[in-house]
């Protein structure tokens, strides 16, 4: 165990590392390396878990630099017209008359390095488009980088990118040059597609396809935002995706079918019956998991697996341990970008307490240490309870939430799925493999179970106090307090030392508000990229300017970027959105907030024609709350927000162009628009921030928001606002933190200096 976790330690410090030039990094783990291998201390227990460590490092760097120099650089070929000739690398997903896919190119004419095989994130915006997993394509693409953003809370999209191997992103284009250059050969890719498109065709529901299909493929692209908010709620996510547990079940079954066929099969009999057995549940178990993309969880299930089958038939034996111990290692040693995903951290922990703990349960040899329904059935909760125990500090450190129903549900969701859903799924999957004209029973009872199971499952994700999910944001001292009360459920120790140590847990279920003072206000600009968000929040209430979205974004913004902020910060209701004006996609991001969150009303630059939302037309007024004034601003079918506290203010622009700014001038006054911080309107581009709105605002902070990072005009705009102000820009320091209050404002933070640097980020 000491050299997988000296092992995984060395491949943590490695994808964390910055600041040490990549030659002096490589050149110093090299040389203890060699300095290992030449000692005569090599085979030291301690000597070899520090030389493991450095080349985990090593392993770890050598990814990173792979995926580095094939990354499209930023500014170079951001909006080019470039032609591709690649494998699509992945099956195709669709979102309306999108469809999304990786292609792997051989060819990239007009990029740096065209003859580097790179991996690109593909959009084209076609509902005839029919490109299909393993063929070969010539495109004409809008090519970009990876679009940097960074935030305080939720993804970290150059991270996600990075575990997935891409190295660039595109939209196809309109040409007579797209087209079809060679067919897919036969592959696990094209089979996984085959039985994903005949779970579609057997099954009208398309949410009832969905699970199915993520269940036997392990594809879970037509999943539905409303089925991920219900297993997050009851903590069955782990079920929807197929893991470790759905592949030892089915290796399981397959051991024991084997078992009693293995008289009836002719020439079987030429193996002794136990290896037959287990090394069909073996490759049974291979099978499965590559049919499922082979995730980390099933790869460290197979390899546990493997490990446990080559004991048995060496007669040898070897320890829950060292089986896991193994495993990490053989994960590790495949993929050194392991550790980004997070069923690498959930599926260890949870296997290793597991192992280590559970087994107090039992007696030696497998046999029980109590008997009855009763004691098993206690049993069986107390290794749910430690395993929920155990994974609380992690689940809270990487989703921000736990669900409080996870544990009753579970208890009945997991052999119900387990042992019912998943054996109907696979039997369909494996017919529509083998016999095609088969498969409709199977697919038809699995939709029959999906709708007798579903509503139950939506019923215990809805509670009617709303507390089925807890979102918490908790410091950095609740999980040092967290960690060993959660350890302690994990041995036997006597049950008020048990409670006694629970207790730091009670801090978290009464932590009081993180809204601010009374009379003060919270302001957060997020990075969204090209487009611009603010969010405003005081004691009790919460308004949202804008979403975050850009031309053609879809209001894919507020869900990756905006609703992460409001989980942190605990707001249930946003009280206002401010939309400066009316687009489709703005109007895309507001239902989808108003779905997600409680929404009070939205303020619309020009007006909304119809909606089902409580919209009104954006005019001057004026409100307050908690002590805040709020105040709005009409001009030319725009709208702009001004906040103040006391004498300290934030205004906020929006889309407002030059003539607008000329207009509010003359018609409000020097005096009403001078503020403390700015955030300069139009995505910091020349079409506002005339000198004139510079000098009558004022501001002792101006901030630059969305709109395409290191253009030659974003740059003079910047320059005309310094000689004014000290300027920030969200696309170079991240999202920004400000309190204002009557004594003064501040800034709290940048994102990007308070984020920890991964290495493979670009310098700014």
């Amino acid at each position: 165990m000491t050299v997988a976790l000296a092992l995984l330690a060395g491949v943590l410090l490695g994808l964390l590392s910055a600041g040490i030039p990549g030659i002096l990094w490589q050149a110093a783990a090299g040389g203890l390396l060699i300095a290992w291998a030449l000692s005569s201390w090599r085979h030291h227990r301690w000597f070899g878990a520090c030389a493991l460590f450095m080349a985990g490092q090593l392993l770890a760097f050598a990814h990173a630099e792979h995926w580095r120099v094939r990354s499209l650089p930023a500014g170079e070929t951001d909006g080019a017209r470039l032609l591709a000739v690649g494998v699509v690398e992945d099956v195709p997903a669709r979102d309306g008359s999108t469809l999304r896919f990786g292609l792997r190119t051989e060819s990239l004419a007009g990029a740096v390095s065209p003859d580097t095989p790179r991996l690109l994130r593909i959009r084209w915006r076609d509902p005839h488009a029919t490109p299909r997993v393993g063929e070969r394509w010539r495109l004409l693409l809008r090519v970009t980088a990876l679009e940097e953003t960074c935030n305080f809370d939720g993804p970290d999209m150059v991270r996600q990118a990075f575990r997935a191997g891409i190295h660039g992103s595109g939209r196809v284009l309109p040409s007579a040059m797209n087209g079809l250059l060679a067919l897919a050969p036969a592959s696990l890719d094209t089979l996984r597609a085959r039985i994903a498109l005949r779970v579609g065709d057997r099954i009208a529901d398309p949410d009832a396809a969905a699970l199915v299909t993520a269940l036997a493929v392990g594809l879970t692209a037509g999943m539905s935002r409303d089925q991920w908010r219900v297993f997050n709620a009851t903590g069955t996510t782990h079920l929807v995706a197929i893991s470790g547990l759905h592949v030892t079940l089915f290796a399981w079954l397959v051991f024991r079918g084997a078992r009693l066929m293995w008289r009836r099969l002719p020439g079987a009999q030429v193996v002794a019956r136990e290896p037959f057995a287990l090394l069909l549940g073996l490759a049974a178990a291979g099978a499965y998991s590559l049919l499922a993309g082979l995730s980390v969880p099933t790869q460290r299930t197979w390899l546990m697996l493997a490990l446990y089958v080559c004991a048995r038939l060496a007669a040898r034996r070897v320890d829950a341990g060292r089986l896991w111990a193994m495993a990490m290692v053989g994960v590790l040693v495949t993929d050194a970008r392991a550790p980004l995903a997070a069923g690498f951290w959930l599926s260890f922990i949870a296997v290793g307490v597991l192992l280590a703990f559970a087994g107090e349960e039992w007696g030696v040899g497998g046999t029980q240490r109590r008997s009855g329904p009763v004691a098993h059935g206690w049993s069986v909760v107390r290794v749910q309870l430690t395993i929920m125990l155990a994974l609380l500090p992690v689940t809270l450190a990487i989703f921000g939430g736990v669900s409080l129903t996870g544990l009753a549900v579970n208890l009945v969701a997991i052999p119900v799925i387990s042992l019912v859903f998943v054996p109907v799924v696979l039997a369909g999957a494996l017919t529509a493999w083998w016999i095609p004209a088969w498969d409709a029973p199977f697919f038809a009872l699995a939709a029959h179970l999906y709708d007798l199971l579903w509503p139950m499952l939506a019923w215990c994700a809805e509670p009617a106090d709303h507390a089925g999910l807890l979102r918490v944001a908790p410091s950095g001292w609740w999980f040092l307090m967290a960690l060993p009360a959660s350890l302690a459920w994990l041995f036997r120790w006597p049950w008020p030392l048990r409670l006694t140590a629970s207790c730091a847990l009670l801090p978290l279920a009464f932590a009081p508000t993180q809204g601010p003072d009374p009379a003060d206000a919270r302001v957060r600009v997020l990075d969204a990229g090209r487009g611009t968000v603010v969010l405003v929040t005081t004691r009790t209430h919460a308004l949202l300017f804008d979403t975050g979205d850009a031309w053609n974004t879809h209001g894919t913004r507020l869900a990756e970027i905006v609703l992460p902020a409001i989980e942190a910060s605990r707001i249930r209701r946003v009280d206002v959105l401010v939309l400066p004006t009316l687009d489709a996609d703005r109007a895309r991001a507001a239902a989808l907030l108003a779905v997600e969150r409680e929404l009070g009303g939205v303020i619309v630059g020009g007006g909304w024609p119809a909606s089902g939302l409580p919209a009104s037309a954006c005019r001057d007024s004026r409100w307050q709350w908690d002590g805040v004034q709020f105040l709005t601003y009409a001009v030319g079918g725009r709208c702009v927000l001004k906040v103040a506290t006391g004498t300290t203010s934030v205004l906020v622009p929006g889309d407002l162009d030059t003539a607008g700014e000329r207009a509010l001038v003359a018609r409000v006054g020097g005096a009403d628009l001078a503020s403390d911080v700015v955030i300069i309107g139009r995505q910091a581009s020349e079409l506002a921030s005339s000198r004139q709105w510079i000098e009558t605002t004022a501001p002792g902070l101006a901030i630059a928001t969305g709109g395409i990072e290191g253009a030659q005009s974003r740059r003079r705009v910047a320059d005309r606002w310094r000689r004014r102000s000290v300027v920030l820009d969200t696309r170079t320091d991240g999202a920004i933190d400000l309190q204002l209050g009557p004594r003064g404002w501040e800034v709290r933070a940048s994102a990007r200096a308070s984020r920890f640097p991964f290495h493979w980020r670009r310098p700014v």
